[in-house]
């Protein structure tokens, strides 16, 4: 009975006249000031003590020894029984309960009180409890029965064992243990998404799992494949939306995306504040920068290689103006001291490429969805045909010129070639700070998103890492990198400018919803209007890479190849007038088309023309990537990289096998590493060394019959028989 009274009997409180227990010595209260108690100690060699209300009662050895009958200086922070504290807590949780469940909690803990102490919550001070439930009279189980009996009475379903397992409950879980479980149960692992769609889901995931991890975005979109394939008509029905879907993930515990592993760090960000890339007219900024597509396509050879991509974007309508896609490879060296051939990534020439794509409106193809054409966008079209007649029949991906480019620190961008063709056109260039990705922080927010949105849906997606890396990614069915290439420049016209941005808002009218990088041009060039610029076949020369090489009777050799033409014949051996250059005139090359270059002749501004010697021999369409490793096969089969014709035999041979497709067979095994001298025992001598092969085809065949089983007796001696020279008479 004594824990029943300590549990339910009021806390007393610290007042004037109360004697405490504090640092293993007692005081009395004299005083209450605001948050400190005035202390007085009760030895004869105590010491007195002014302290803070809450660091008295926080005090592990703090208690209340003699509370007054009045306290006229009653304080709320007051010492409590274990008890009380277990239940103060618990009570707080009933605030997010249904109001049903609420109520049913507040009723049982009446009824509950009542069995325990004998008196309900709501009793006045100074009650007494009813003889029926009085604790001095009555046992646990006889106030249960009466509990029961009443609430019976009053049309409640109760037993007497009911009643005594609420109490228990409250007991352990003070206020929440009196809550119906059944109340606050919470949802089913899937929701209310229907169950055939939740095992669709897992099947999917199953089927993905020795793929790169993709973002719940291309999770959705096969499951909603999937579900139209199977539930034809009802997918409408069935089908969750995205909020819900992402939900469900989040309780089937898959993973995707960002969420798939939180390997932390923040690379190369710098600290906060950033400062934001603001621009308020087209082609005021435009960011340009190189990374990896996280795609796996077939090159020109048929080989496996990852691809890069170089994009520019215009900050003002967030459009991507050009996207170039290169292969990247390692090559191979054939010493440690050699040049390494067959290497490939994105050069300088590509970023060329990328400025006159900028220039140039992109035209339709043929095999092109009709919703990529600009005559089917919201770009102004008819106004564009009027001042660019290269509009008609365009794709719809704006023309922009660039009047600043922010670039990266890369060698690409920061070499003499891109830096030239920006000055050619007019264009100024701010390179970022190292290290900073903030500082080109859109170009990069965009890659994030084209991968999202494209490069995770075809096959051959590596993911951003080895750890999201598929099992079996190089063994898919590739595409080549053409056509990967023709994939997106058809997805940036139709899924990029067509697609609305979150950043694309009207600042006065902000509730309305986002534009498409094609509307926030069209906007922009009502009220700025569009100025066309033509790039001449003269201007596109000037762009390309240039190299200072002596015109001899052979030619220009170039690259390890040799170029001749009628029109190099004033060149021969003459000098230049270049100071410096000597004999060396200006060459412009193409590193995706090297079958001609053009000589430039400053003197009265023409182009010579000249071809490589040996083209004949390829015959086809070919690239300085596809001459690298036909070198270096020319070279592991003991070849001289001077032999040219040898080795534009063995680039038209490798367009032959690019052309019929990847080998079925096994690759050649990579040749043993070098692990340097043989350690360990030595080995056992061959017991059969020095014993040649037998020659089955050599040995006769066996005798017929079962006689050559048994030995032939030995013929007799003469001794034997005596027919000697003795025996003959």
């Amino acid at each position: 009975m004594t824990a029943a009274v300590h549990a339910l009997a009021r806390p007393a409180a610290v007042s004037v006249g109360s004697v405490v227990r504090w640092r293993d010595q007692t005081y009395l209260v004299t005083a209450l000031q605001g948050s400190s108690v005035h202390l007085l100690s009760r030895h004869a060699d105590g010491e007195d003590a002014i302290v803070l209300l809450d660091t008295l009662c926080r005090a592990g050895d703090f208690a209340v020894l003699d509370a007054p009958v009045t306290a006229p200086h009653r304080v709320g922070k007051a010492a409590s029984p274990p008890d009380a504290h277990r239940a103060l807590g618990a009570a707080a949780l009933l605030d997010g309960l249904p109001e049903k469940a609420r109520e049913q909690a507040e009723f049982w803990l009446d009824h509950v009180l009542e069995v325990h102490s004998g008196l309900p919550g709501f009793a006045e001070p100074g009650s007494q409890p009813r003889p029926c439930y009085d604790p001095s009279l009555t046992t646990v189980r006889q106030r249960c029965e009466t509990k029961a009996d009443e609430l019976r009475a009053a049309h409640h379903r109760v037993s007497a064992a009911t009643v005594e397992r609420k109490r228990l409950a409250w007991l352990r879980e003070g206020m929440w243990g009196l809550v119906d479980r059944r109340r606050v149960r919470g949802p089913s692992t899937h929701g209310r998404v229907d169950e055939r769609v939740v095992k669709l889901l897992l099947k999917i995931r199953k089927r993905y799992e020795d793929r790169s991890v993709g973002t719940r975005s291309r999770l959705f979109e096969l499951l909603r494949r999937a579900c139209v394939r199977k539930f034809k008509k009802r997918t409408a029905a069935l089908m969750p939306s995205r909020a819900t879907f992402y939900r469900l993930l989040d309780r089937l515990g898959i993973l995707c995306g960002k969420e798939a592993s939180r390997l932390g760090g923040g690379g190369h960000r710098p600290k906060p504040p950033f400062t934001l890339a603001m621009a308020t007219t087209l082609g005021e900024q435009v960011q340009i920068d190189t990374t990896a597509l996280d795609l796996l396509a077939l090159d020109e050879t048929g080989r496996v290689v990852s691809l890069e991509l170089t994009a520019a974007i215009e900050v003002v309508s967030r459009s991507v103006l050009a996207a170039v896609v290169r292969p990247k490879s390692g090559g191979t060296k054939n010493k440690s001291a050699s040049r390494r051939h067959g290497g490939r990534a994105t050069k300088a020439v590509d970023t060329l490429l990328l400025l006159v794509e900028m220039c140039t409106p992109q035209p339709m193809r043929p095999h092109w969805s009709p919703k990529a054409s600009a005559k089917a966008s919201d770009l102004p079209y008819a106004q564009l045909v009027e001042a660019d007649e290269r509009m008609e029949g365009a794709a719809a991906r704006p023309v922009i010129i660039p009047e600043m480019i922010v670039m990266d620190n890369g060698k690409v961008f920061a070499g003499r070639a891109f830096m030239d063709a920006c000055a050619q056109l007019g264009i100024s260039v701010r390179p970022a700070c190292y290290n900073s990705p903030t500082h080109k922080a859109i170009i990069e927010r965009t890659f994030s998103s084209l991968k999202t949105l494209f490069s995770q849906f075809l096959p051959g997606y590596t993911s951003k890492s080895l750890h999201h890396r598929g099992k079996k990614v190089a063994k898919e069915r590739l595409w080549r990198v053409d056509q990967i290439n023709d994939f997106l420049q058809q997805w940036i016209a139709i899924g990029w400018q067509q697609r609305p941005h979150e950043e694309l808002r009207n600042p006065f009218l902000p509730s309305m919803p986002p534009r498409t990088p094609n509307q926030m041009f069209a906007a922009h060039v009502a009220s700025s209007g569009y100025v066309p610029v033509r790039l001449s076949d003269e201007d596109r020369l000037r762009l390309l890479p240039t190299a200072w090489v002596r015109v001899t009777e052979k030619g220009v050799r170039l690259n390890n190849r040799t170029y001749d033409g009628r029109a190099l014949g004033p060149y021969r051996n003459a000098a230049s007038g270049w100071p410096g250059k000597g004999q060396r005139w200006p060459v412009r090359f193409h590193p995706h088309q090297p079958e001609k270059v053009w000589l430039k002749d400053f003197r009265n501004g023409s182009w010579a023309e000249a071809d490589f010697v040996y083209q004949r021999i390829i015959g086809d369409a070919w690239s300085e990537h596809v001459w690298d490793q036909a070198t270096a096969m020319h070279l592991e089969s003991g070849g001289s990289s001077r032999d040219q014709s040898a080795i534009a035999r063995a680039v038209r041979s490798l367009l032959e096998r690019a052309g019929r497709g990847p080998s079925r067979t096994p690759s050649t095994p990579p040749a043993r590493a070098d692990r340097g001298m043989a350690v360990g025992s030595s080995p056992a001598k061959d017991p059969y060394a020095g014993i040649p092969i037998p020659r089955f085809d050599s040995i006769a065949s066996l005798p017929n019959g079962p006689e050559w089983l048994s030995p032939a007796p030995p013929s007799p001696s003469p001794a034997d028989t005596g027919s000697g020279p003795d025996n003959t008479r």
